[in-house]
């Protein structure tokens, strides 16, 4: 556009002081001597400033005001996210308590319940939606508010997806309703905006933060190593590692490479160097233990994401390494009793016995970890002596995964607490994005 009148503003010129001589110039009466057209270029010429200007001025006043309410509402999202994890964190503390309490806990080690998890098992995930929704409810949704709307054919489309924040969608008296005060000046669901948070319990994966071993052979002993193997294991993902040419060994030996000390692969010898060299942005390997999640991304084989998206989110780094039968998912499970069943069991008998062991926890949790292996023994298993030490029966380490959502702007942050020694959670691990 400046440039536009800049040649606007060219041609006027030109033609204004154009050498007239004698000859009268057609558009005026007079004759060069006139002073009339050194008026109207000055008056012209003016005018054209002032609106490139006055433009100018305009058009970086929009920006930067875009660009204060961006910021203003990236702000809010941010602290919206922070209070999804600060309700989470409130309600790991009180749980953590009510399980230290020693008269409550002997009460309900009684009836089968493990205090110090129950209260955020209750609660795995947080939304502003389903809050608004119980609060308009009178704390008893219609199970109909959140099931999908029909589509064209005549199907039911899928529930809303729990952590987008405005899930499910409320209409605008209810919203307005959601926002009146409840015995207070400001009820706390008056802001602008809506968070979603999620609940994921570390403790329920299986730990790769040092897989320890000098030589191929300790690798097969390994306890994490056998678990990680059983994960992998099953006719799906024989499948799987058939149509990839991939071995499973191989990618266990990649990951104890990576937080070894030493220089040499595990898996048919030579240097670990050589897995990175010929990458594009090559790189060395770590030599030491992962201080992310997305770290094990870095790994040779663990960097595919049929590979990642198939076991990524049954690994952990963070905790004491030891499972938490109570809630660890089949898959979890599967692997553990494929590990640490003497002889290693079929696949079809180990489906047999997560089957009874999915009946027995319906009922009631395992409270010790005896109690576990004495129900595996009560159903002809045959437990090896390595499984007790890489078992428990409560959790200590969770990640809050919380989104903040203020029209455009969005945050996300990732937080994973400790509460192995201290009371109130040890912040191990943060991410904002």
């Amino acid at each position: 556009m400046i440039g536009a009148l800049r040649s606007a503003a060219s041609r006027v010129w030109a033609e204004l002081v154009r050498p007239r001589g004698p000859t009268r110039h057609r558009f005026y009466r007079v004759g060069r001597r006139s002073r009339a057209g050194v008026a109207l270029l000055m008056a012209i010429t003016t005018i054209l400033f002032m609106t490139v200007i006055v433009t100018e001025i305009s058009y970086a006043a929009t920006v930067r005001l875009q660009l204060a309410a961006h910021g203003r509402d990236e702000a809010r999202a941010e602290h919206l996210a922070r209070t999804g994890v600060q309700i989470y964190r409130l309600i790991l503390v009180a749980s953590k308590q009510l399980g230290n309490n020693s008269m409550l806990q002997s009460f309900s080690a009684s009836m089968g319940i493990n205090l110090g998890d129950a209260l955020w098992q209750m609660v795995p995930m947080i939304n502003t939606g389903f809050l608004r929704m119980m609060l308009v409810s009178g704390g008893e949704p219609d199970p109909d508010d959140f099931e999908g709307e029909e589509v064209e054919d005549g199907e039911e489309a899928p529930p809303p997806d729990p952590m987008q924040p405005s899930a499910p969608q409320l209409t605008d008296d209810q919203e307005e309703e959601s926002r009146k005060s409840v015995g207070s000046e400001r009820n706390f669901l008056d802001f602008d905006g809506d968070f979603a948070a999620e609940l994921t319990d570390e403790d329920s994966r299986i730990f790769v933060g040092s897989i320890q071993a000098t030589t191929y052979a300790e690798l097969l002993e390994n306890r994490t190593a056998l678990e990680l193997y059983g994960l992998m294991s099953g006719i799906d993902n024989d499948q799987f590692f058939y149509e990839t040419n991939l071995d499973r060994w191989e990618l266990i030996a990649n990951l104890a490479d990576w937080t070894d000390a030493d220089g040499t692969r595990l898996y048919e010898g030579g240097g670990e160097d050589t897995l990175y060299n010929n990458l594009t942005s090559p790189y060395l390997p770590k030599n030491a233990a992962f201080d992310s999640l997305a770290e094990i991304r870095l790994v040779d084989g663990w960097n595919r994401d049929d590979v990642w998206e198939r076991f990524g989110d049954k690994l952990t780094i963070y905790g004491a390494g030891k499972v938490n039968i109570n809630t660890a998912s089949r898959e979890v499970m599967f692997a553990l009793l494929k590990a640490h069943l003497d002889p290693t069991p079929a696949d079809a008998y180990v489906d047999d016995l997560l089957t009874k062991l999915d009946e027995y926890k319906a009922l009631t949790n395992f409270t010790n970890v005896d109690t576990f292996i004495s129900y595996l023994s009560s159903l002809g298993a045959t437990v090896d002596a390595n499984m007790k030490s890489g078992i428990s029966t409560s959790s200590t380490v969770f990640r809050v995964n919380s989104v903040g959502v203020v029209g455009d702007a969005s945050v996300t942050i990732e937080v994973v607490y400790d509460f192995s020694q201290d009371a109130s959670g040890r912040l191990v691990y943060t991410r904002i994005e």
